[in-house]
């Protein structure tokens, strides 16, 4: 994987600090509206259907308080993101029963299944750290948000990319 950064994907303006959502299915809606936004040909409601249809085949929801949600889109071809940080979390299924507050969602093109699944599994690492999701739960702005997520994510970058390549010259 040459660029693992997790803010390539990610903007400003898809970046969303609330007070208080009253539940899950709203969370969808609001990433729908998010990942749509700026998009010719894509509906909020589209990608909002999308999300769920890949939530009923499984939780999204990490533990710890983090979900990914995701789905694939025909009429795009770059992978998008969005993040929603709540300040009051929601029940989203998760396996350790813990309540979601910090969402980053995926919207991937038909044919990215390899980049799809790297991203997938950089990002599932990178908010598996305790230090990083307390990091994104403390931001008060998308511009920190989004700062913390290229700063730490090409660090982790960085950190993956020079394992890779010094094991390839093993």
């Amino acid at each position: 994987m040459e660029n693992t950064s997790l803010a390539r994907y990610l903007d400003a303006n898809r970046i969303l600090l609330l007070q208080d959502v009253s539940s899950k299915k709203r969370v969808f809606e609001l990433l729908g509206e998010l990942l749509a936004k700026d998009l010719d040909g894509v509906q909020a409601t589209q990608v909002s259907a999308g999300l769920l249809a890949r939530e009923r085949l499984g939780t999204t929801a990490l533990g710890e308080g983090v979900a990914i949600p995701h789905c694939r889109i025909d009429s795009i071809e770059e992978i998008r993101s969005a993040v929603i940080k709540l300040e009051q979390p929601v029940d989203f299924d998760a396996p350790d029963d813990q309540e979601v507050s910090l969402f980053y969602a995926l919207l991937v093109p038909e044919e990215a299944t390899d980049e799809h699944l790297k991203t997938l599994a950089s990002l599932a690492e990178f908010l598996s750290e305790q230090d990083n999701r307390n990091q994104l739960r403390n931001c008060t702005s998308a511009k920190q948000l989004l700062d913390i997520f290229a700063r730490t994510s090409d660090k982790h970058a960085r950190k993956y990319n020079s394992t890779i390549h010094s094991g390839f010259t093993q």
